[in-house]
């Protein structure tokens, strides 16, 4: 079996790279596993089940998807993991995090340069993913999910209330777009909470997400290359 690990910083990113690699997939195509990790330092470290894979039906590809229990854990965490995933076979590591709070936009060329330093390359490649400057600025650029939230949320009443523009606007460029999107969904008065994103990772539509979305997000298109390079190996 083909096997991926990918590591993130915490929950929204294990549901939202889920979603992604099963419409990718075509649903059954692969299996997927979700881990949490955590202590280390001053407490033992765990490797913690969360969701187990679904029954094994011939696929061909099984991911395990780590929770990394914050951003600046995802590449430390990854280097202990590597030894363990080599001597399982596993091909592909993909390491996604946020730039902020940690990092500001004009520090992007040095994470950039630092991420991939005394990281090994084989047997398993790496690939580091950035979502600039968390990935609800992906979730907000899919403004077609709005009204799936509450009808009262469009891109009219953002631009108007909130003064900028999800669907025309770089949202790559905004500071905290986890807070730009809570104030979003506050116009329909729903809440969104990093912890609870299922709602919006069910609702987003992952055909504009890898079609069209994947033009305006480098690190995106990275992503989506770097499964569907995955998915058919």
């Amino acid at each position: 079996m083909n096997k991926m690990a990918v590591f993130v910083e915490g929950y929204t990113e294990v549901v939202f790279v889920d979603k992604l690699i099963e419409e990718i997939a075509n649903k059954n195509a692969v299996l997927i596993e979700w881990r949490k990790l955590s202590g280390g330092t001053s407490c033992p470290r765990t490797n913690q089940q969360l969701k187990a894979a679904g029954p094994h039906a011939g696929q061909e590809h099984f991911v395990l998807i780590h929770d990394c229990g914050g951003d600046d854990a995802v590449k430390s965490r990854m280097m202990q993991e590597y030894p363990r995933l080599a001597a399982a076979g596993y091909s592909r590591i993909i390491c996604i995090r946020d730039v902020f709070p940690r990092f500001t936009h004009a520090e992007i060329p040095a994470l950039e340069a630092g991420l991939p330093r005394f990281v090994k390359t084989k047997p398993i490649v790496v690939d580091f993913i950035l979502s600039i400057m968390e990935v609800e600025a992906w979730f907000l650029a899919q403004c077609g999910h709005f009204p799936k939230i509450d009808p009262a949320i469009t891109v009219a009443a953002i631009k108007e209330t909130l003064g900028f523009d999800p669907e025309n606007d770089d949202m790559q460029a905004r500071l905290a777009p986890a807070d730009d999107l809570g104030r979003c969904y506050a116009l329909g008065g729903k809440v969104y909470q990093k912890h609870f994103a299922e709602q919006t990772v069910e609702v987003l539509s992952y055909e504009d997400v890898y079609v069209r979305l994947v033009d305006k997000f480098p690190y995106l298109k990275r992503l989506v290359d770097v499964i569907e390079s995955f998915l058919t190996t």
